[in-house]
């Protein structure tokens, strides 16, 4: 406590035990009284705090009976005009509070501040089944600043306003200053997921300083843990934008960060993993500064604060609110509403690179299936079907080369045993690479299906883990298919490896490596090439760290790797047993006695290895 509120407090407290000795009206209480109201007008030249007030609040309370109710209510009266001026009379009062709701969320406002306390999704419940909460008043805020023309310092979140239920999907709340100066706001809540905030101004402007004509918006919402593994929520969580004309940004999600952001705001996001709590302005917002802190208490993951201006004139200021679930289709929806070149479906993550194979084939494909079944592990299968469907054509040429080279595999024996030894490795190679392009075949022709399952596979790494479809949804044994499926689980922490698996191991995620590492084995058997000791060992080491990678995963994309592994390996043997690989070696024969047209790229590279070459014999004579 300062001095100047001490000495406040001892003046008041003086004024009250002259109040409690004296037993009727006399000239020693009227004194008394006066040294009281001296007191106070001393604390207002020394600007007295909000924590003097509530200290003083509470002294008051706890004042004997022999000091009537007029006089504390007159001397609280004297310290909320001190620091609420105009605002005083809004200071006091008691919460009351109103609700909104429709079939998808019912939200829960309060007078004071004129604020949401609490926003509950109906659709949604959190992994142990309870409901999921956007938004909790005991650490939630929506407050918002004003300088007085006098200085002084309000905000809303301190004062009462008078609430009012308009219409079912609609509440008022005003703040009447003196003279009829004041503002009020209104919530209005729209289909699904949409509340309207419009905020209107009485004169407002009137006795605000001429330097802040504007309203200081400062909104806090924590993250809370909805899902199993905190671990991943927390790393899909924190704050996003997007700035009039440019791209959706995010801000980094390991670890503290703050951004102060020049120019004008369309929105600012409170991203969870699969749920946000989006900001939108028409008229654009400015002055913004954003604030992501990690935490470690309970089961609050993040802090996320957004600091803001609202412009105070003659026009309504218009705000929106996106309280809901990351659905692709519903929030291209909400774009449509709001104005198509918001993107707000950035906030979804989807990846950067390969999102347009999310946007165009995968959702799509998962909308169309989710018509004829509601079993997310055959959505899942069937969706592998129709990838795996789509690069059969390139997976049968992959497959062609490995036969070639598997029929052609004594005559490369024969060409190494012909040439034997280290000295003779560019003879060797020349040799092979001859034979290779005489009879059609080529090392590289069982690289390409890889390569395009690539961009399939690093997709739905990108989408699975952060699906809404998927979250809650049940398959086998995996309670949920957005996060892992553990069938093993411990509370000790084992170095290193609780470090990269977590406490569990994943069945799906162990399954697929198993599958995995057969499949490499069988991969490395379909060719005729020969590999080094060493390089043999490389794709079952791969296998094991996918195993590691993925085991925190979500249980759906290691179900759908599984699945993938799994056609592949069919289509190896259904190939293997309609291909004649004998009929295959005939064609190759044939092909040897036609002229063979190199490429300007071969001829280059055969150059080089004439140089090699000669280099290799010019230092053999030496």
């Amino acid at each position: 406590m300062d001095k100047k509120t001490l000495i406040g407090f001892i003046l008041i407290g003086i004024a009250f035990i002259a109040f409690i000795y004296v037993g009727r009206p006399s000239e020693a209480e009227i004194e008394a009284y006066n040294r009281a109201q001296d007191s106070i007008a001393s604390l207002s030249e020394r600007k007295l705090t909000g924590d003097s007030l509530t200290h003083s609040q509470q002294s008051l309370a706890s004042l004997p009976d022999s000091l009537s109710a007029t006089q504390k209510d007159s001397i609280l009266s004297l310290l909320a005009s001190n620091k609420y001026g105009e605002f005083a009379a809004a200071s006091q009062g008691s919460a009351e509070e109103l609700k909104l709701e429709n079939d998808s969320i019912s939200i829960s406002l309060t007078n004071k501040g004129a604020q949401i306390t609490n926003a509950l999704l109906k659709k949604y419940n959190k992994y142990d089944g309870n409901p999921i909460e956007l938004i909790k008043a005991e650490d939630a805020s929506f407050n918002y600043t004003l300088v007085t023309a006098s200085n002084r310092i309000i905000e809303t979140k301190d004062l009462y306003f008078k609430g009012s239920q308009i219409a079912p999907n609609k509440v008022s709340f005003s703040l009447e200053a003196t003279s009829g100066i004041g503002m009020e706001i209104i919530y209005t809540l729209q289909n699904k997921y949409l509340l309207d905030i419009d905020i209107k101004y009485n004169n407002l402007s009137s006795v605000l300083a001429s330097n802040t004509p504007y309203l200081d918006a400062s909104w806090t919402l924590p993250v809370y843990q909805n899902e199993k593994s905190g671990k991943n929520e927390q790393r899909y969580s924190g704050l996003a934008y997007k700035k009039s004309g440019e791209d959706t940004e995010k801000l980094n999600t390991g670890k503290d960060v703050t951004e102060e952001i020049n120019g004008k705001v369309q929105w600012i996001a409170f991203r969870d993993m699969f749920f946000s709590t989006l900001l939108y302005s028409p008229a654009h917002i400015e002055q913004v500064s954003l604030k992501s802190q990690i935490q470690g208490e309970s089961d609050m993951l993040k802090k996320l604060t957004a600091n803001f201006t609202i412009p105070v004139s003659d026009k309504d200021q218009k705000l929106s609110l996106f309280i809901g679930p990351h659905n692709y289709d519903l929030l291209k929806e909400v774009d449509k509403v709001w104005g198509n070149d918001n993107e707000i479906t950035q906030i979804i993550d989807m990846g950067d690179w390969f999102r347009f194979i999310n946007i165009w084939l995968i959702i799509p494909i998962f909308n169309f299936l989710e018509t004829i079944t509601g079993n997310y592990g055959i959505i899942i299968l069937l969706l592998t079907l129709i990838i795996k469907l789509l690069l059969s054509p390139f997976t049968l040429k992959s497959y062609m080369s490995q036969a070639k080279m598997r029929v052609l595999r004594p005559q490369v024996e024969e060409i190494n045993a012909k040439y034997p030894g280290d000295d003779n490795m560019m003879k060797r190679q020349q040799a092979t690479m001859n034979l290779y392009k005489s009879a059609g075949a080529s090392t590289l022709g069982g690289c390409l299906p890889m390569l395009l399952q690539m961009p399939f596979l690093v997709a739905m790494y990108q989408y699975f883990p952060t699906s809404i479809n998927l979250r809650g949804e049940s398959f086998l044994w995996a309670k949920d298919l957005s996060t892992y499926d553990d069938i093993i689980s411990w509370s000790t922490h084992i170095p290193l490896i609780s470090d990269f698996i977590g406490n569990h191991i994943s069945l799906f995620c162990l399954l697929m490596t198993i599958v995995q590492i057969v499949y490499m084995n069988i991969s490395q058997q379909s060719t005729g090439q020969t590999t080094m000791p060493g390089m043999k060992m490389l794709p079952y080491l791969m296998s094991i760290m996918f195993f590691f990678f993925l085991n925190q995963s979500a249980a759906g994309l290691s179900y759908y790797y599984l699945m993938s592994m799994l056609i592949t390996i069919l289509q190896t043997y259904l190939f293997r047993l309609f291909v004649n690989e004998k009929k295959l070696l005939a064609k190759m024969e044939e092909n040897k006695k036609k002229p063979i047209k190199k490429s300007k790229w071969m001829q280059r590279m055969e150059e080089l290895q004439k140089q090699q070459m000669e280099l290799q014999k010019q230092k053999a004579r030496k």
